[in-house]
């Protein structure tokens, strides 16, 4: 059941959680509370439900349950804990048998949280587009790391073989960094035994772009801590927070209102102010900054960052860290080629499925490339819009060789494709028997052979080639890829294909204002509040109830 559900079965469970015997009390109301009778299994499970469906804290129940109903008995924890883990076992039986029937390749990402008490704590996750186009991001582990070498391979190994899926798995994402790099090789080598990874496994490993941007932030941070700090007491709350957009949006309130006068003399209600070149540092640096904040506002913010939205974006932020780094100013300088040198490691690593993505965007295709590389002044644009069409190719050829020619679907484009330089269709040759002949049969050789050269011999055109010669989109600013290729995927069967496994790739481990972290994430204390017990549980019921209808075959 959907989780508002979950919650109204709960509290409705807990005002009905006894039955009235009429008889025991002759059909009056005298010493009605002593005939109650809670059902408290019952009770338990409709209050597992929700917690399996929704954000909210276990502990708190027994106020709740009281203020509901104060003739109730205390609510036994243990057994609605009992109740959430019979809830997962069953659920994930029906997820092992989704996984099962899906014919498309898996994406992973492995998020990495901290408690209060800075134990580390991993979390695997699904992601992929099914058969109907609906996005799906499934928890399918949460466990805690331990301090033996390679415990977090063997973990995510074990997980694989216990999902069954690691012949389907497509690329993995993670935060940056060379702690996680041998954990990417053995999962790499892993899968490369089940099966054959695209492009040579040059999209396996996917390298978290918020986390490179909040690396990057938060070490220009670090840098000029002191002059922050100076700034920032001004302001009133604005102090140093983990989230670095805080941070980034006290700083600019603190400039705007220095540059309008403000702040003036060497005092402010007797607190010294910090001298005038400690504010135009701060100015260049709100600048700096501002050119990052709005990429990640445009990315993160989102509902569901597709992974087309992301080479635009972060081509607009290369030119603008390109400009700041040849400034002339020795302050912001340094820092941005710091920034710049960083970014260029990851765009260089991340381009080609950037670039991918991109190219499927109908709104894209390779007309982006050709306006990039004029807008830039990008030198090697011809040179990578050739090598990701040529990807893209390969990719294309590799899909259409996996499906049976039997069972390939006609496509309305494909159904007539034209030689490339012919006037009509490809002349189609009859086979000439042995033994057999006719007066007409030199005649007609030549009318064929004639056909032949007037066509090139070029090989028939594809699902791809019609593609990327159909003018682009309009530009739509809120543009639902998922929901375009849906619709064109009769017209593009294999093409849509390609496109519906590639935009299942996280870029980026987190969204939302998770993205603007620049110190470890900790988990929800709503999650902790319910014990290591049931927290892997409960991760992963509620990520799959975000897409599912919960059944509760139990329920009356």
């Amino acid at each position: 059941m959907s989780g508002e559900h979950a919650k109204e079965n709960a509290l409705d469970a807990e005002v009905r959680a006894h039955t009235l015997d009429n008889e025991s009390f002759g059909g009056t109301n005298e010493n009605v509370g002593e005939n109650l009778v809670f059902d408290d299994t019952k009770r338990a499970r409709a209050f597992a439900l929700w917690f399996c469906a929704e954000d909210v804290p276990l502990r708190p129940i027994e106020d709740l349950v009281h203020i509901l109903n104060p003739l109730a008995n205390p609510v036994n924890v243990k057994m609605v804990k009992v109740e959430c883990l019979k809830i997962f076992k069953k659920e994930k039986v029906k997820i092992e048998q989704v996984l099962a029937d899906f014919n498309g390749q898996i994406s992973l990402s492995v998020d990495v949280l901290n408690t209060p008490v800075c134990d580390e704590y991993m979390c695997l996750t699904a992601h992929f587009i099914e058969d109907g186009w609906e996005v799906k991001k499934w928890v399918l582990s949460f466990f805690r790391v331990r301090g033996e070498k390679d415990y977090v391979s063997k973990v995510l190994l074990k997980c694989l073989l216990d999902w069954k899926i690691e012949n389907k798995i497509f690329t993995i994402s993670m935060k940056n960094g060379n702690d996680y790099d041998a954990t990417v090789r053995i999962l790499k080598d892993c899968v490369q035994e089940k099966k054959k990874l695209q492009l040579n496994g040059q999209l396996f490993h996917v390298n978290c772009c918020a986390d490179m941007l909040s690396v990057i932030v938060g070490d220009a941070l670090a840098e000029i801590a002191d002059i922050i700090n100076e700034v920032l007491d001004f302001i009133v709350c604005a102090k140093r927070s983990p989230y670095w957009q805080l941070t980034y949006e006290g700083l600019k309130e603190a400039t705007e209102l220095y540059s309008m006068g403000e702040f003036f003399g060497d005092e402010y209600h007797g607190i010294q102010l910090p001298p005038a070149d400690a504010w135009h540092k701060a100015e260049a640096f709100v600048k700096l900054l501002g050119s990052i904040h709005n990429v990640e506002k445009n990315l993160f913010e989102a509902k569901y960052p597709t992974a087309n939205n992301y080479l635009h974006n972060l081509q607009e932020l290369r030119a603008s860290l390109i400009h700041e780094s040849m400034s002339t100013d020795r302050f912001i300088n340094p820092i941005a080629e710091k920034m710049l040198q960083k970014f260029d490691k990851y765009w260089n690593d991340m381009f080609l499925l950037l670039a991918l993505t991109t190219l499927l965007d109908p709104r894209f295709k390779k007309k982006y490339f050709e306006f990039s590389s004029l807008k830039y002044e990008d030198s090697d644009g011809k040179f990578q819009v050739t090598t990701v069409l040529d990807a893209l190719q390969t990719l294309y050829d590799e899909y259409a060789n996996t499906i049976d020619e039997n069972e390939k679907p006609m496509s309305k484009s494909s159904a007539s494709f034209d030689c490339e330089g012919s006037d009509g269709p490809c002349p189609k040759f009859r086979r000439v028997e042995e033994g057999c002949g006719s007066s007409n049969d030199g005649f007609d050789w030549v009318k064929e052979y004639g056909q032949f050269t007037q066509s090139k011999g070029r090989r028939p055109k594809s699902e791809l080639d019609f593609y990327l010669e159909e003018p682009v989109l309009p530009w739509i600013e809120d543009f639902d890829i998922i929901s375009w290729w849906r619709a064109s995927s009769s017209k593009y069967p294999i093409l849509s294909g390609v496109a519906r496994d590639l935009l299942a790739i996280p870029i980026s481990v987190v969204t939302s204002y998770d993205a603007y972290h620049t110190t470890a994430r900790q988990i929800e204390w709503n999650l902790m509040s319910s014990g290591l017990d049931i927290m892997g549980a409960l991760m992963c019921t509620r990520s799959w109830n975000q897409s599912n209808s919960y059944k509760d075959e139990d329920e009356d």
